[in-house]
C-alpha cells in the first residue's frame, strides 16, 4: 500500500479540467473525445460544461460511459416539425398582428411556417439531466449557463494545462465574428490543450472526428501524465445496464402567463401524462395548434415546471383557384382570423365563383371549448349551382338539373378523431321534370295538323323546395397533411353514419327517414426517395327499413311529373373518384350505394412531380342523371408544380364505362 500511494503522489502534475461546450449537433464530437479518454484512461479532475456539452459532461461525470450516453440520445424521440397543409394557392399573404406599446397593431409579413419546438424540447432535457445528476457525481461537475459561457472557458482555476473539446475546426473561418475571436483567445492560451479537428468535419462523422482529435494529441497527453495512469472507475465497462434517468412527475406552473390565455394554454397539458412524455406531448400539441410562436420551459425548485408563452392574433388572406376545366376556372377567396382568449376563436369566410357555381361559406370554431381539447363549430353556407349545358347534352330533359339554390347550417362538436354534428339544409331546385308546357290555343300557327295537337310555345319550370335534416357522427383518423391523390407518405381512415330525413315541402310530401353511412381508407408509402405508391377504397350506403323488417334503398323523390330523377339524384352519394370531383361538387356519378378501389404511383420531389391514380368503381343501381354505366374504370394522370406561393395541377380524368364509352375531362388546379 505504501508503494501504491507513493506511486500516485510521485506525479506532481495536477489532473486537468475538461471543458465541454456546444450545440446539440456537437454532442457526437464530445462523445468521440470522451470515448478515447476512457480507452486511454486519462484522469480528469473536474468536468465543466455548458449547454449540450454540460449535458454530456453531467452524465459522464456521474458514471455514464460515452456509449451509454449515445444510446440514450438515440432512444429519444425528437419532436417532429409541424407540416404545412397542402393548400392550393394562386396568391397568399399572411400578416402577424403584433400589438405595440401604443396599442396599434402592426402588420408584418411572415413565412408560411408553423412553430418548431424541437430545440425547446432538447433544451429541457439538458435542464432535466443537469438537475437530476448534479449531486452524487463520481467526478466533480460544474455547469456554466448559456448567458455566461462567452468567452469559454473564461477564467479558470490555476492548472498547468486544461483540456478543451470543441468541434470548431482549426481552419474553419466561416464562423461568426464572436467565434473567430473565441478561437483567437484559445490559440493565445498556452495552458489550454485544444482537442479540435484540423478541418471542418462532416456532420455524419463527428464521433470519429472526436476520436482522431484525441489521437493526434497523444504525445501532449502523455507528457501531462508521465506515470502510468490508474483506471478511473467510471470509464470501465459496466457488467449490468446503467440505471435509467429518474422520471419525476412534473407539475406545470403558469404564473407568468397572462390570464387571457392561461386557460387555453393550460388545456394542452394532459394531466394523465407523467415525466418526460408529459412535456413532449405538451410541446407537440402546442406546435400543432400554432397559436404560440414562443414558448419557454424552466425547471424550478423541486418538480415545478415554469411555463411561459406568448400568443398573437393571426390574420390571413388567400386567393385560390381549383377544379378548372377547358370551360373556365373556379376561383375562391378566403379570410381567416384567429386569436386566443381563454379558448381559441377562429373565424373563416370563403367565397367561390366559377363554372356555373357561386356561393359563400362561413365557419366559426371555438377551439378547446369542449372537455379541455374538444372544439365546437358552426358552419353556414349559401350557394347557387347551374350545370354547364355541355355536360348534360346526352341526358334526357326530364332528368336534367337546370338550377339549384340552397343554404345549409352545421352545428357540432369535435374531439380528437370523433365528430358529432347535425346538418340542416334547404334547397330550391329546378329540374327538367318540373317544367310544364305553355300553349297558345288561339293561334293556329302552333297547331300540328299532322299529329292533331298543339305545339308548346314555351316551357315554364317551377321550383321544388326540399328540406333535409341529417344528424351524424364521423370518426376520422388521418396523418397531418395527407392527401390521397398527392401524398408520398401517410394514411387516413374515415367512417361516418347518421339518420337522414328529407321533406319535399312544395307538395307536402315527406321521404321516410333513412340511414346513411360512408367510409374511406387510404394509405401512401414511400418506396424510394422520389418514388411512392398509394392505394385505398371508398364505399357508401343509404338504406331504410320497411314495416316488414326488410332493408331497402330509400324511396324515390317525386316532383311535378311524379318521379323526378334530377331531384332524386341530389340526395344520393357523389363519389370522390379523384381530386376534380372532390374539390368541386359535381353530381355526375351519384348513387345510393357504391364502392371503389384505387391505386397510384407517384414520382415526386417536395410536392411536385408526376402522379398517376387509377381504379375501379361500381354503383349499386343505375343512375338516370348520368350517361355512365354502373361499372367503370377510371384513371387520372396529373402533373403538379408546387411552391410556397402557388400550386399548379394539370391533368386528365379518363373514365371507361363499357364498350366504346370513353370520357375525357381535362382539368387544372391553380
Amino acid at each position: 500500500m505504501f508503494l501504491f500511494f507513493a506511486n500516485i503522489f510521485a506525479n506532481d502534475t495536477p489532473y486537468p479540467n475538461l471543458y465541454l461546450s456546444g450545440d446539440y449537433h456537437s454532442i457526437q464530437y464530445h462523445l468521440g473525445v470522451l470515448s478515447e479518454i476512457e480507452r486511454l484512461q486519462i484522469p480528469i479532475d473536474t468536468v465543466i460544461g455548458s449547454d449540450w456539452g454540460g449535458f454530456a459532461g453531467a452524465l459522464w461525470s456521474a458514471g455514464w460511459s460515452s456509449k451509454q450516453i449515445g444510446e440514450l440520445i438515440k432512444s429519444w424521440d425528437s419532436l417532429p416539425k409541424a407540416e404545412q397543409p397542402m393548400t392550393s394557392a394562386l396568391w397568399k399573404k399572411t400578416w402577424l398582428m403584433k400589438h405595440k406599446e401604443n396599442g396599434k397593431p402592426e402588420p408584418l409579413e411572415i413565412t408560411e411556417t408553423k412553430p418548431y419546438f424541437g430545440q425547446i424540447f432538447f433544451d429541457f432535457r439538458v435542464q432535466e439531466v443537469l438537475r437530476n445528476l448534479a449531486t452524487g457525481s463520481k467526478i466533480p461537475f460544474r455547469e456554466i449557463s448559456k448567458a455566461d459561457n462567452y468567452p469559454f472557458p473564461g477564467k479558470r482555476s490555476p492548472h498547468a494545462t486544461d483540456i478543451l473539446s470543441t468541434p470548431l475546426a482549426l481552419r474553419d473561418t466561416n464562423g461568426s465574428a464572436a467565434e473567430r475571436y473565441q478561437q483567437k483567445l484559445w490559440n493565445s492560451d498556452s495552458s489550454l490543450l485544444i482537442l479540435r479537428p484540423h478541418s471542418k468535419p462532416n456532420p455524419d462523422s463527428l464521433f470519429e472526428a472526436g476520436i482522431r482529435a484525441v489521437q493526434s494529441h497523444r504525445s501532449q497527453l502523455a507528457a501531462l501524465f508521465p506515470h502510468t495512469p490508474y483506471p478511473i472507475p467510471h470509464t470501465q465497462p459496466l457488467s449490468t445496464p446503467h440505471s435509467p434517468l429518474p422520471t419525476p412527475h412534473y407539475y406545470p406552473v403558469f404564473d407568468s402567463v397572462s390570464s387571457e390565455i392561461q386557460g387555453h394554454l393550460e388545456s394542452f397539458w394532459n394531466q394523465s401524462d407523467t415525466g418526460l412524455s408529459a412535456v413532449r406531448n405538451f410541446l407537440e400539441a402546442l406546435q400543432k395548434d400554432g397559436s404560440y410562436p414562443e414558448v419557454k420551459l424552466v425547471l424550478d425548485t423541486g418538480s415545478l415546471l415554469q411555463i411561459n408563452a406568448e400568443s398573437v392574433p393571426l390574420l390571413s388572406l388567400s386567393l385560390f383557384g381549383f377544379g378548372g376545366t377547358l370551360f373556365g376556372a373556379n376561383a375562391a377567396a378566403n379570410v381567416n382570423f384567429r386569436f386566443v382568449n381563454q379558448f381559441g376563436y377562429n373565424w373563416d369566410l370563403t367565397a367561390f365563383y366559377g363554372q356555373g357555381a357561386k356561393g359563400a361559406e362561413f365557419n366559426l370554431r371555438f377551439e378547446r371549448f369542449f372537455m379541455r381539447d374538444g372544439d365546437f363549430f358552426a358552419k353556414m353556407k349559401i350557394f347557387e349551382y347551374k350545370p354547364t349545358s355541355y355536360f348534360q347534352k346526352n341526358i334526357y330533359e326530364e332528368a336534367r338539373l337546370m338550377e339549384e339554390k340552397g343554404s345549409s347550417a352545421v352545428l357540432g362538436i369535435e374531439k380528437r378523431h370523433l365528430h358529432i354534428a347535425v346538418e340542416i339544409e334547404r334547397r330550391r331546385i329546378i329540374s327538367g321534370a318540373s317544367g310544364y308546357p305553355i300553349y297558345d290555343y288561339e293561334n293556329d300557327e302552333y297547331y300540328d295538323y299532322e299529329n292533331d295537337e298543339y305545339i308548346p310555345i314555351d316551357t315554364i319550370y317551377d321550383p321544388v323546395t326540399m328540406v333535409s335534416i341529417f344528424p351524424y357522427a364521423k370518426w376520422l383518423w388521418q396523418s397531418e397533411g395527407y392527401n390521397r391523390w398527392f401524398s408520398g407518405e401517410g394514411f387516413m381512415a374515415e367512417l361516418s353514419g347518421g339518420f337522414k330525413g328529407v321533406s319535399v315541402s312544395t307538395f307536402w310530401r315527406n321521404s321516410p327517414l333513412y340511414i346513411s353511412t360512408q367510409g374511406k381508407l387510404g394509405i401512401a408509402h414511400q418506396l424510394l426517395k422520389y418514388l411512392s405508391i398509394s392505394g385505398g377504397t371508398e364505399f357508401g350506403f343509404n338504406f331504410r327499413r320497411t314495416s316488414k323488417g326488410k332493408f331497402v334503398l330509400p324511396d324515390e323523390i317525386y316532383g311535378f311529373n311524379d318521379h323526378d330523377p334530377a331531384l332524386d339524384n341530389r340526395y344520393r352519394f357523389a363519389m370522390g373518384m379523384g381530386s376534380f370531383q372532390e374539390e368541386w361538387q359535381t353530381p355526375d356519378n351519384a348513387s345510393h350505394r357504391y364502392g371503389l378501389a384505387f391505386a397510384g404511383i407517384f414520382l415526386h420531389s417536395d410536392g411536385s412531380g408526376l402522379f398517376l391514380t387509377g381504379g375501379f368503381a361500381k354503383d349499386g343501381e343505375a343512375n338516370p342523371w348520368s350517361e355512365l354505366k354502373p361499372r367503370r374504370f377510371f384513371a387520372e394522370p396529373k402533373i403538379r408544380l408546387k411552391t410556397q406561393v402557388f400550386d399548379l395541377v394539370v391533368g386528365q380524368n379518363i373514365i371507361y364505362s363499357g364498350k366504346n364509352h370513353i370520357f375525357l375531362n381535362a382539368q387544372g388546379n391553380f
